[in-house]
């Protein structure tokens, strides 16, 4: 696919994922859904689609140049995120009236799977989804063991068992499947394939759906009012996918594998930062302001970025 192809391919995805956004905010100022049945359907999207997704992706003929496309994503997300983790320490220090930790998890852990996973998906398809799969498990793996200890600390205690106990995800174990299926070259009946595959499928609406309610709970017009979001923004949507492409042209020679990695760093803020804000006592408010301004930014910064990232990745 062309360069000038692919960043237009990027934009239209883009524009179809506000409308859904739209589309979710709508039903829930319309009382078509409310906050706690939208905590409902986000919990099937988690438990239920995305695994199946993630299934669904992995069945395809075993070639091993995949599995080394699978094992590189798995390296180089762990160095990207290590590399992101280190410049946020540098730059996001402690300060009277501001939480860093909740500015250093939205910078550091993106929306890879509410976003990532359905824009990759329209950009490279099953491939994508397939790469894009080693990338969240390397965030799952970090988040609840670095995103832990970076929003607890200083607060409630934490057991390293506990820890472990929180990656054991849907998510995790449908990777774990989808690799034994793809490595042992084992497809599933069509009985029960078709269903995942059509389960999979409502990944993408659903988890739009999902965040433009989560984006409506919020004042978002306050929140745009605030010149620190707009920094934190900058830093996530901006200087972090800056870090990752640098690190992907010098370390990778696999288009598929750069392209995830870079959409998945180029996403914005994630909602686990206010999850987290709220189980460990930080400023759940900010943390949200974070999520919604990011998340509108990167409307505009994905497709721009996109479009400087492309030809230095090919």
């Amino acid at each position: 696919m062309a360069e000038m192809e692919m960043t237009a391919v990027i934009t239209e995805k883009i524009l179809e994922m506000v409308f859904l956004l739209f589309v979710g905010a709508v039903v829930l100022k319309a009382g078509v859904i409310d906050a706690a049945a939208n905590k409902k359907i986000s919990n099937l999207l988690l438990m239920v689609i995305s695994p199946a997704l993630i299934i669904s992706s992995y069945q395809m003929d075993f070639d091993p140049q995949l599995l080394q496309e699978l094992l590189l994503t798995f390296a180089l997300s762990a160095v990207s995120f290590a590399a992101v983790i280190l410049f946020c320490r540098l730059v996001l220090r402690e300060k009277m009236g501001q939480d860093s930790a909740v500015e250093k998890m939205a910078v550091i852990y993106s929306n890879c799977g509410f976003i990532g996973i359905p824009l990759i998906n329209g950009i490279l398809g099953a491939e994508g989804v397939f790469c894009m799969t080693a990338y969240t498990t390397v965030f799952n793996v970090l988040v609840w063991t670095h995103g832990v200890i970076l929003m607890s600390s200083g607060g409630e205690k934490i057991r390293l068992r506990d820890m472990w106990k929180n990656l054991v995800t849907p998510a995790v174990i449908a990777v774990i499947i989808g690799i034994l299926l793809f490595v042992t070259g084992t497809r599933l009946p069509e009985v029960i394939a078709n269903p995942i595959e059509s389960v999979g499928n409502m990944n993408t609406p659903i988890a739009m759906i999902v965040a433009g309610a989560n984006l409506a709970q919020g004042n978002v017009l306050a929140s745009l009012k605030k010149v620190r979001v707009y920094y934190i923004s900058f830093l996530k949507l901006i200087v972090a996918p800056v870090i990752t492409v640098v690190l992907l042209f010098f370390l990778s020679n696999s288009f598929a594998v750069s392209m995830t990695i870079f959409v998945a760093s180029a996403c914005p803020a994630g909602a686990m930062g206010t999850m987290f804000a709220l189980r460990y006592n930080r400023d759940s408010n900010y943390a949200s302001e974070l999520f919604a301004v990011s998340t509108i930014l990167s409307m505009v910064t994905i497709p721009l970025m996109a479009a400087a990232a492309i030809p230095i990745l090919s």
